[in-house]
Formats: C-alpha cells, structure tokens, sequence
C-alpha cells in the first residue's frame, strides 16, 4: 500500500508542468483576488522554474493587463509579454496554454488558442489598441509627456503598427525634439508611405535646417499624398499651404499660385480652401510689401533699372491683394453667418483701399522714371 501511494505521488508530480508557485500564484488571483500574492508568487515561479513561460505571460495578462486588474500597467504588462516569448524560444518549441481558448477574429471566424506565442500576437493587439487610445486621451488632456511614454509602450505591443509611430514622431516635433521626430518618422513611413503627415513633419524639419530644396520635396510629398488618400479640406489647405510658402521662398511663385487655383477648382463650395488662400495671400502681401517698403525709401537714390525693379514688386503685391480680396469675398458670398460674412466683406474692402494705396505708390515711381529720362 505505501508503495502505491509513493508511486501515485510521483505521478502527480511528474504530470505536473507548472510550479508550486506558479499554482499558488493563479489560485490566489483567480479564487481569492489576491492581486498582490499573485503577483509576488507568479515572480518567484519566474525564479524558481526559469523554462516556464507561463507565469511571465500570467503576469501580462491577468496581473498587468487586465482591465479589471487595480495592478494594470501596460509596460509592466510589455515587458512580461516579452519576457514570456523569450522563455518560450529557449528550446525552439511552443510552449502550450493552460488550456486552449477560442477567439473571435476580424473576419468573423474563430480562433483556437493552443500555445503562449499564440495568445501573445492576439492579445498583443488589445492592449496596443487600450494603450494607444490612452496615448490619445492624455494628448487631449495636455498631457504630451505621458503620452510620449505610452506611445513607446504601445510600441512595445505592435512593433510594426505605424500609427504609434505617427503620434510618436508629431509629439516628438512639436516639443522641439526633430533628432528623434525625423527617425521615428523614418520608421513609420517604412512601414506606410501614405502617412502625408510625417512627410510634413520631415518637410518642417528640413525648414529648421535651412534645406528650402529638401523642404519642398517633403512638402510635395505630402501634399500628394494627402491628395491620393482623398482627405480632408482641413487637411489638405495645411498641405498646400506649406508648399505654397516653400514654392514661394524657392522662388516658384507661378507654380504656387496654379498650386492655389487647383485645389480651389477642385471643391469651389469649399469656405475654408477660400479662406486659408486669402489668408495665404494676405501674408504674402504682407511680407512682399515689407521688402518692396525698404526699396521705397531709398528711391531717389536708385536708378532707372533699380526703379523698374522696384515698380515690379509693387505690382506683385497688387496682384497678391487682389488674389486675396477675391477670396474673402468669395467666402463672404459662401458664409451662412451674417456676422462670419460681414468679417470677411470688410477684410475685402480693406485689400481694395490697400490696392488703391499701391496704386498711388506706383504712379510716383513711373514719376520718378519719366524724370531720369
């Protein structure tokens, strides 16, 4: 009789695949709720049988992963996951579940469950998806910080997944970080080349480093994309206004006006594509009426060919007033707001007293040519 029992005890030892610890670990969250003792025992598992995946990927799942769990941490929970594929390469097999689980799948089939490495790519993608939302409700709050550390985290979870990448390289720029915004952005464009926003970013970047060439790819780039992908007027009036400046600082200024007339062609109901070209428009009189303000002063010194030169930048900026007064009188047109549109008619009426002004300023310039003759 003692025999039997001593061999039935070493039967049940030697079926069993897991630990003292590991059992004492889900008994006590499982039964008991015990987060802290599964935690502590699902570790010392961990120590005690270093060829066992499954307290790591326990860990992951139930102790940092789960949504009703008071321990949830989402790196802790990553770096468990990784932790349990890295037990399981050791002998080159897969190390199976507890016990197998079905799963509903994007086509709406079903998946069985059998191993750990299984079990990981599925619910990897959850807890990508959890962490990136969050990612996105701390960036709402002003939080961009610990929304930068979340991202990463969600990197963790999809290695492969471009979109963290997206928030991580605009987060990283827009806090002034454009070492780490340019390669996180080359990493996400690897993986999708139609994220027209980070070719913006790149576009940008190349601005700060006085690259007007590379600047104007980037800008292209994206303004193409954006195009292709069929987005947003919002989304494509930041496109083509980026490049319409680059256009114009590389001196392209024919091709950045067409650039303007097409995209407004392309959707004529559009108020905020006549908005943002007016205000386009209005920035560059601005700036070109700055520059052509400097020569002014100076003109009795200047001679005939300084003079017709100067004439030309006048001329330029009527054409950039008249461009933008067409606009805002477009949108006055198209604006339901009584108070919206009267904004906008006024603003027009301030560009035809501007153009008259310009007008004036040229008369006395042809002045000052007919008396150098």
């Amino acid at each position: 009789m003692k025999q039997f029992i001593y061999l039935f005890a070493i039967l049940l030892f030697s079926c069993s695949t897991t630990s003292v610890e590991y059992r004492t670990a889900t008994t006590s969250l499982r039964n008991d709720r015990d987060y802290n003792k599964a935690e502590e025992f699902a570790k010392k598992a961990l120590e005690v049988d270093s060829n066992d995946a499954l307290p790591a990927y326990f860990l992951a799942m139930e102790v940092y992963g789960s949504p009703s769990s008071p321990k949830k941490d989402y790196k802790q929970a990553a770096y468990y996951f990784a932790t349990a594929k890295e037990i399981d390469a050791l002998d080159g097999e897969d190390q199976k579940l507890e016990a197998s689980k079905i799963v509903p799948i994007s086509d709406g089939r079903q998946k069985e469950l059998k191993t750990i490495k299984d079990a990981i790519e599925y619910y990897s993608y959850n807890l990508w998806a959890e962490s990136f939302n969050e990612g996105i409700a701390l960036i709402g709050a002003g939080k961009n910080k610990k929304a930068i550390e979340l991202f990463l985290v969600a990197v963790d979870f999809q290695p492969t997944e471009p979109k963290s990448y997206n928030a991580l390289a605009t987060l990283y720029y827009e806090s002034g970080d454009y070492i780490n915004a340019a390669q996180t952005a080359n990493k996400a464009l690897k993986m999708d080349d139609s994220l027209s926003a980070l070719w913006s970013i790149k576009g940008s970047i190349a601005i700060d480093n006085n690259d007007g060439i590379l600047a104007e790819e980037m800008f292209r780039k994206a303004y193409d994309i954006a195009l292709k992908n069929g987005e947003s007027a919002e989304n494509l009036s930041g496109h083509m206004s980026r490049l319409f400046d680059i256009l114009f600082k590389n001196d392209k200024k024919s091709e950045a006006l067409l650039l303007s007339e097409r995209l407004i062609q392309s959707d004529p109901e559009n108020i905020d594509l006549y908005r943002n070209a007016g205000a386009v428009y209005q920035n560059i009189l601005n700036d070109s009426f700055m520059l052509a303000s400097e020569g002014l002063r100076n003109m009795n010194s200047l001679n005939e060919m300084e003079l017709e030169s100067l004439k030309v930048q006048f001329e330029d900026c009527i054409n950039f007033a008249q461009k933008a007064r067409e606009n805002f009188l477009m949108c006055s047109e198209l604006e339901l707001d009584e108070v919206e549109s009267e904004i906008y008619y006024e603003e027009s009426k301030k560009l035809k007293t501007r153009i008259k002004e310009i007008n004036r300023t040229i008369k006395n310039i042809n002045k000052k040519l007919d008396e150098s003759e």
